[in-house]
């Protein structure tokens, strides 16, 4: 059988200055000259996001920043079969919607929970403490929450374990990660990828994983060009260690 290939989600041009996915097989899905999009995202272009996605099916979604996050939504909305979906941010993207209407890469996860009604649980991984409380009450018996602090010891990673009923979807922000892995456009948490290799073995031993999505480039004019230019550096090497973590145990179509 033939491995998909990578998906890579164009927005803001961070992945032409970075090179770890031109060894494999990958889609290119541009969206650049699409309006209305970072942070929030109006219907007109969440309806050609959706469409443009849909002709490229790489089972492994490279989304650009963290802005973008909610692209993780466009991708589960259809889905016919039951699932979980297990999220590394350090934001739980829980929050209400500041527009009516109006998908954002803050209220994402809220509204699939709303909408897809084959999502049967949530499992938030590296939430910042302070956010973690932002489960509204009807949602709590389908979100499980592992905070930052709960990831510096030993036991959440057998109680993860338990947590997986169902195939999984995967999604990665990278502000879940210590700045001494990578550099995002957020506040970051203090995961290291090490832990993300070990629940990767996990999700992979225990449930099928139907796909992953990764978020959290640094493109921050604010930082200046060099900035910049070392955020790439470092950004494309992790990801070119996430990517081969992932392709290990392969996902084929």
């Amino acid at each position: 059988m033939k491995i998909r290939p990578v998906t890579i989600f164009n927005f803001t041009d961070v992945y032409k200055r970075q090179d770890f996915y031109r060894k494999v097989p990958y889609d290119w899905v541009d969206c650049t000259d699409l309006t209305g999009v970072h942070g929030f995202c109006d219907s007109a272009s969440l309806t050609e996001i959706e469409r443009r996605a849909k002709k490229a099916g790489g089972s492994f979604r490279f989304l650009d920043c963290g802005n973008f996050h909610y692209v993780s939504y466009v991708l589960q909305k259809d889905y016919k079969e039951p699932y979980d979906l297990v999220v590394f941010d350090h934001h739980a993207d829980l929050m209400a919607s500041s527009f009516e209407g109006i998908l954002s890469c803050g209220n994402w996860i809220r509204q699939i929970l709303e909408e897809q009604g084959f999502l049967k649980r949530v499992i938030l991984i590296g939430v910042s403490d302070e956010l973690a409380c932002a489960v509204r009450e009807d949602f709590k018996d389908r979100v499980k929450i592992y905070t930052e602090s709960e990831l510096s010891g030993k036991d959440w990673v057998s109680d993860f374990a338990g947590q997986l009923k169902e195939p999984v979807y995967l999604s990665v922000d990278k502000d879940v990660f210590s700045s001494s892995e990578l550099l995002t456009d957020w506040d970051q948490g203090s995961m290291t990828l090490a832990q993300l290799s070990r629940a990767w073995d996990i999700i992979c031993r225990k449930n099928p994983v139907l796909a992953v999505d990764i978020c959290g480039e640094y493109n921050s004019i604010s930082g200046g060009n060099r900035r910049i230019e070392e955020s790439d550096k470092r950004n494309s090497l992790a990801n070119e260690k996430i990517l081969n973590m992932f392709l290990e145990k392969r996902i084929y179509a």
